[in-house]
């Protein structure tokens, strides 16, 4: 496999008076052996990554040329606000006029193929995803095994692909302007397979968000919109507690504007607000905020299977690892604030704002 870097920062504003790039990101060329193409890649980092040595989870975005900035805007609100871990955003723009390659073969009632007759690759981009492209992250980023993928119309197939057969390969999946009343290959529709596989125990932890934007309903047939009721009903039955799942029809959305909330919703069934709700008021008003501070988060971390710390600092928000110190510091809670900062040196041990906090410690 060969890979080669274009150096190349994706910048989107300048000024009048003067002249300056915003870098959110950077693309990469990937020669795919299993594609036989050259494939680029959009890649942002989380914000002080290149300072320590953490992993972060991967967010994978089908459609990069299109979804890559929302979703890096959507993700750096959440992750700002403790909604979310800190992760690294992928995005794959599609070659032209393969879009349509790695869309599921679906079929109408009339026995029509729904996305022309391009469709049916899917396989080929999993493999390309788990022999090549995660090999690669791997190897060139500090990436762990939690695995998110976004697709959007022709592009949900790779994830749905993912979802039935290969449930190793991600942990959340996130279906935007989904189709589920539509017939498989296996003469299923897409709703009775999802079904079929929620309702596997053996499989392991996984969110699953479906949605649909309302207006794509008044150019369907009825039964589409029926879908989307059955399966939340049999859903609700049957529940796997190891599967998270959120199917909505998000109305007053189009076909594409429905991305923005999507994602959005999607990543909140991925990191729900009722477990991501963190209680600082409570590390605050503890006898030892620092050890109330790291059992909350070793029981987060515990759940979702990698390290999360908590956030270091935020804009114009004081529940944060710094914004706890503060309080302490203003509350001459001397004893609380030397732990706490020496917590937070352990998670941020290159942090140059703990450093300097840790170095005035002893004219407190």
């Amino acid at each position: 496999m060969k890979y080669i870097k274009i150096i190349i920062a994706l910048t989107i504003t300048t000024s009048l008076y003067s002249q300056a790039d915003i870098v959110i990101g950077k693309e990469i060329s990937l020669f795919s052996e299993v594609l036989n193409e050259e494939r680029k890649l959009l890649i942002s980092l989380p914000q002080n990554y290149a300072r320590d040595n953490y992993t972060y989870p991967v967010i994978l975005v089908m459609d990069g040329e299109y979804l890559f900035e929302i979703t890096n805007s959507i993700v750096k609100i959440k992750v700002s606000r403790n909604e979310m871990p800190a992760s690294i955003i992928v995005g794959i723009p599609n070659n032209t006029a393969k879009r349509y390659d790695m869309a599921l073969k679906l079929s109408k009632s009339n026995g029509q193929n729904f996305f022309g007759n391009n469709e049916g690759n899917t396989q080929k981009y999993l493999s390309f995803l788990r022999e090549e492209l995660f090999p690669f992250l791997k190897k060139n980023y500090r990436i762990n095994t939690h695995r998110t993928i976004i697709g959007m119309s022709p592009t949900f197939g790779p994830v749905l692909e993912a979802f039935w057969n290969q449930p190793d390969l991600f942990r959340g999946y996130i279906v935007l302007a989904a189709e589920l009343s539509l017939k498989t290959i296996s003469g299923k529709s897409v709703s009775d397979k999802v079904l079929e596989a929620v309702q596997n125990k053996e499989r392991q932890s996984a969110s699953l968000y479906i949605g649909k934007a309302g207006k794509d309903l008044e150019r369907r047939p009825v039964n589409e919109a029926e879908a989307f009721i059955t399966l939340n009903h049999k859903l609700d039955s049957i529940a796997n507690p190891k599967i998270n799942y959120k199917i909505e029809i998000l109305e007053n959305k189009n076909h594409y504007g429905m991305s923005i909330a999507g994602i959005e919703h999607g990543l909140g069934t991925m990191y729900p607000f009722e477990i991501w709700d963190i209680p600082y008021r409570d590390f605050w008003n503890s006898e030892n905020p620092a050890n109330k501070m790291k059992s909350f988060y070793e029981q987060l971390s515990n759940r979702y299977g990698f390290e999360i710390r908590p956030l270091e600092d935020s804009f114009y928000f004081s529940q944060t690892l710094l914004g706890t110190i503060r309080r302490l510091e203003r509350q001459k809670q001397k004893r609380e604030l030397k732990d706490v900062i020496e917590l937070g040196l352990k998670y941020y041990p290159n942090s140059i704002e703990l450093k300097r906090i840790k170095s005035t410690i002893k004219n407190f």
